[in-house]
């Protein structure tokens, strides 16, 4: 029986990553490099250091600390100006999710600092009763460490646990962490051929995740 549900962030809540391609692109330009987007939906679902490698492969004269710095706060100057755009049905679904006794967590490998921000800004703060982040685990997703750290704070064993994403990288984390694994596709389209074995419930928006978890 699912009692506990952890979230990835980007693009499982917040429709924010193809915003970030789009801030990428402006925050790479002001030091006149360009990145195609090819090259920034690759990104999705990595974390900053492997971000980092791979924008110092392509644009070897970035300042990558600088990009970083430009791009998180570009990232954050356009949801104060614009407001945080959510997934639809993210609020009902949180909120219906918690009042029916499911206990939720967040695993997301975006900045804490950012991560915080976001849930602030979006209203959540209280809606999760654990955060989990590349500050309380060594492996970053796929690795399976950032959903057993949320399922241990949650008093949960992993088999109690369903874990909702929408990256190749992320539901290999979720199975890897042995919970049930759902998976939302968001920028990068579904490739069976890859992820179905990591995947045990596919669904095409986050409004049809309630009836899932009722028949998990």
């Amino acid at each position: 029986m699912i009692r506990c549900v952890c979230f990835d962030m980007d693009g499982v809540l917040f429709d924010t990553e193809n915003l970030g391609g789009a801030v990428m692109g402006e925050a790479a330009g002001a030091q006149g490099c360009t990145l195609t987007e090819p090259q920034w939906r690759s990104l999705i679902g990595t974390t900053m250091a492997v971000t980092a490698e791979r924008l110092q492969a392509w644009c070897p004269a970035l300042d990558v600390p600088l990009f970083l710095d430009d791009w998180q706060r570009l990232m954050l100057e356009h949801v104060h100006r614009s407001g945080m755009p959510k997934k639809d049905g993210a609020d009902e679904v949180l909120r219906g999710l918690r009042e029916g006794g499911m206990h939720l967590a967040l695993c997301s490998s975006n900045v804490p600092a950012i991560i915080h921000e976001y849930l602030e800004i979006a209203g959540w703060s209280d809606v999760f009763e654990t955060v989990a982040t590349l500050d309380h685990v060594t492996a970053a997703k796929p690795k399976p460490d950032m959903y057993l750290y949320a399922a241990a704070r949650l008093g949960a064993a992993p088999a109690e646990c369903a874990g909702v994403e929408d990256s190749f990288s992320g539901i290999r984390s979720v199975r890897a962490a042995g919970m049930t694994s759902v998976m939302i596709p968001d920028v990068i389209p579904y490739d069976p051929a890859t992820m179905q074995p990591y995947v045990d419930y596919l669904l095409g928006s986050l409004r049809e995740l309630p009836a899932c978890l009722a028949k998990a």
